[in-house]
């Protein structure tokens, strides 16, 4: 059983629902004995998607949230119209604008209603399709004879369209008197889901009764000021009415309002001269606005861009026309037969907002903006969230269950390749279908999605390492500790062979010294043996494996390695500072009057099983393999030879010249049929120098490889020189009393200087 697995056991059990348990408590109880990760991260991938629908579907709905998708939304537009995948606008429609130009030459807004007769009157000498004034004229003027003078202008040019207002004042309910101007009466759906307005502003008299008027109401969509879609109709009272761009169509078409089919939620449908036209509508009677960048130029240096014309500059050029009988200029657009759309867009007049286009934008531009959809037959086809939740449902089970035992660098990969993917869809779609899906959520709510199962992956991780942390402080120092954590993910515990360094240590004569001592004075001694000891292997990165009995055993390289040489090295070292905290404990014993002790210790370098091993009901972290058994008994020849630190030939080649080295024999121990070269370290050289002191070792070997050479006379004499500087060595006395027999009876021919132990 995984350690996830055995967590999520004990979270079960400790589950107490017995009855009478409040929920709370239960919860509490649940939490309070660990919800393992495993069984988390399960319930995530099943609920979490859904609870994350929800969510969505609450915060797009929240005014405060619903600009979210809109400035996504803005952004596409913007990229689309910098790509240049803004198609040529319409040439039906021209704008004639009110710019300062204008205002400087026909002096302060607002104009007298003459100035506009006088403008309709010169048109009829080009007799544009529709004229459109996105102004109303709902109170009379102070002149009377300059509103006569508009209304007879528009009685000249009655395919004139003004401005008309829904409104909450009260005190202006719909007349009975309507003008020329009717209402539509084919509608199919439910009226009350257009907007209404108890009250209304309607030209003035004249204006109405020789024109038409169209609603120009056009409320923004959300927060962000941007007018998203446009109201193609208005109700008033039980009547419902075209807007201006619905008007102006109808005018330019020559359809009567009885001809107009509505199908709320579906489309307008107008007989046009060239084919019935079908504009997309919600159930609010609204058309989503396709902004697109329809006047590149917006005549920043006085020059006309296409399709735009100044108000003065057109009033002009038609009386310069009309007095000196002079052609159209060929670089002013052609209003023949056109529809000229009147408004304001200088900004210092106030009939301005935002688009996603632009900051500040004339709000004219908005019914250009619909006039050139429907010419062009360019409509805005918004997908709204709705439909695409089951798909997104599926990608994130998808994801969240195609990715559970993914590496971490799949996990990030895949999902920024999914939003990747949903995005390069996005514009795809809206760039050359103009279908604009939702951004802002689905993508939001997807990244949230991984956000989440990432964190519980990282929660996972941290548990892991813990658990892993605190399997292994007990036996391992920091050092080591800090590369389990960035290595764990190549640490097998269940069994690897790997190359090592082991290393046993044994006190000497501990039966005799426990006899002199009470449980308490042993356990006491020990502890603080222990004590020191371990710190000398945890302090040189080695892993602590076991005690046995009065024995230490240390392993370095079993759970992560610096390389063989490194882990050589350190387990010297430790072995040497172990010999330099007995000295400091010897000494502090003594002191106390109590006896001193003597420890022996082996190493040996070889490749060993590293792993979990036991029964089922207790496993050991431990390493096996025939070097462990080498390594035990290089630490019983100590006794034999007087020595304190015995190493194989395995670990010399692996010290270089940074210790100082004696051999101890060519050994074959008990349980092996062939013979090891065994080694005593002495010391550590500083800078490959020979310490002071061990001048003696260079005769010492002198004497061992003429001992192996046969040459028993020269080896008596380099061994007594050796026992002359340096008195008592165990080693140089064993060799000296073998050449003294081998002088008087020499060795057999095969004999080749191996030692044979007979026991541990």
């Amino acid at each position: 059983m995984n350690p996830d697995d055995m967590l999520d056991e004990r979270a079960g059990k400790s589950l107490d629902f017995r009855a009478g348990c409040g929920v709370m408590e239960s919860v509490r109880r649940f939490f309070a004995k660990g919800f393992a990760p495993a069984k988390l991260e399960e319930w995530y991938r099943v609920w979490a998607p859904v609870a994350v629908l929800f969510l969505i579907f609450a915060a797009e709905r929240l005014p405060q949230l619903q600009g979210m998708n809109g400035g996504t939304a803005n952004l596409l537009f913007r990229l689309r119209s910098h790509w240049g995948f803004d198609s040529t606008p319409d040439p039906r429609v021209v704008l004639v604008k009110i710019d300062q130009k204008s205002l400087d030459k026909l002096q302060r807004w607002p104009w007298s209603r003459t100035v506009h007769g006088d403008f309709l009157q010169l048109l009829t000498l080009r007799e544009p399709s529709v004229v459109a004034f996105d102004l109303f004229f709902s109170e009379p003027s102070q002149d009377v004879k300059a509103d006569e003078h508009f209304a007879k202008g528009i009685g000249m040019l009655p395919q004139t369209i003004t401005g008309a207002v829904g409104t909450d004042v009260a005190g202006k309910e719909l007349p009975v008197d309507l003008g020329r101007t009717r209402p539509l009466t084919r509608i199919e759906g439910d009226q009350s889901r257009i907007p209404t307005w108890p009250g209304v502003l309607l030209p003035i008299e004249g204006l109405k009764k020789e024109g038409l008027f169209g609603f120009v109401n056009n409320e923004p969509s959300g927060m962000d000021g941007i007018r998203r879609h446009y109201l193609m109709l208005a109700r008033v009272g039980d009547r419902v009415f075209p807007s201006l761009v619905l008007q102006a169509l109808c005018v330019y078409w020559k359809i009567q309002p009885e001809q107009v089919m509505v199908k709320l939620g579906r489309f307008i449908e107008l007989p046009s001269p060239e084919g019935v036209r079908r504009i997309p509508i919600d159930e609010k009677g609204r058309m989503p606005i396709n902004y697109r960048r329809l006047f590149p130029s917006h005549d920043k240096e006085g020059k006309i861009s296409a399709k735009v014309i100044g108000y003065a500059d057109l009033t002009g050029t038609l009386g310069k026309c009309y007095r000196d009988n002079v052609p159209w200029p060929s670089n002013y657009p052609e209003i023949e037969g056109a529809i000229l759309l009147v408004g304001q867009t200088e900004p210092g007049l106030t009939d301005f907002g935002p688009s996603p286009l632009e900051p500040l934008a004339p709000l004219v531009y908005t019914h250009l903006h619909v006039f050139n959809s429907v010419f062009k037959k360019d409509y805005l086809k918004i997908v709204p969230f709705d439909w695409g939740a089951f798909p997104w449902l599926a990608i994130g089970w998808g994801t969240l269950y195609g990715l559970r035992k993914s590496r971490i660098f799949t996990l990030i990969t895949v999902p920024l390749v999914a939003v990747a993917a949903y995005l390069g869809g996005v514009m795809g779609m809206f760039f050359f279908g103009g279908t604009l899906l939702p951004v802002f959520w689905p993508v939001a709510g997807y990244v949230l999605l991984q956000l989440g199962i990432n964190g519980l992956y990282w929660w996972r991780e941290q548990r892991s390492r813990q658990q892993i942390k605190k399997m292994f402080s007990a036996y391992v120092g920091p050092r080591v500790m800090d590369r389990v954590m960035l290595q764990k993910d190549e640490i097998k515990l269940g069994g690897e062979r790997k190359a090592v360094t082991i290393l046993f240590s044994d006190i000497r004569g501990f039966t005799t010294m426990s006899e002199g001592l009470s449980e308490e004075e042993l356990v006491g001694k020990l502890n603080e043996y222990f004590e020191r000891m371990v710190d000398c292997v945890t302090r040189f990165d080695g892993t602590l494996h076991k005690y046995i009995g009065d024995a230490v055993m240390a392993v370095w390289g079993d759970v992560v390695s610096t390389g063989k040489e490194i882990d050589a090295r350190h387990a010297v070292r430790a072995a040497l500072a172990m010999q330099d905290e007995l000295k400091g404990l010897n000494e502090r014993w003594k002191a106390a009057g109590r006896p001193p002790i003597k420890i022996g210790i082996g190493l040996n370098h070889g490749e060993v099983v590293v792993g979990n091993m036991g029964a089922p009901q207790r496993v050991e972290f431990t390493v096996i393999g025939d070097a462990v058994n080498l390594a035990s008994r290089l630490e019983g020849l100590t006794k034999t030879f007087g020595i304190v630190l015995a190493v194989s030939e395995n670990v010399k080649e692996l010290l270089g010249e940074e210790f100082l080295t004696r051999t101890v024999g060519l050994i074959q121990v008990q349980g092996k049929t062939k013979a090891v070269r065994v080694y005593e370290v002495l010391s550590e050289r500083k800078d490959g120098a020979m310490p002071p002191g061990f001048e003696w070792v260079e005769v010492y070997e002198k004497g061992f490889e003429a001992y192996l050479a046969r040459q028993f006379e020269e080896g008596i004499r380099l061994f007594e020189e050796t026992l002359r500087r340096h008195p008592g060595d165990v080693c140089a006395e064993k060799y000296l009393k073998a050449c003294q027999e081998y002088r008087m009876a020499a060795p057999p021919p095969d004999w080749d200087g191996v030692l044979i132990m007979k026991s541990k």
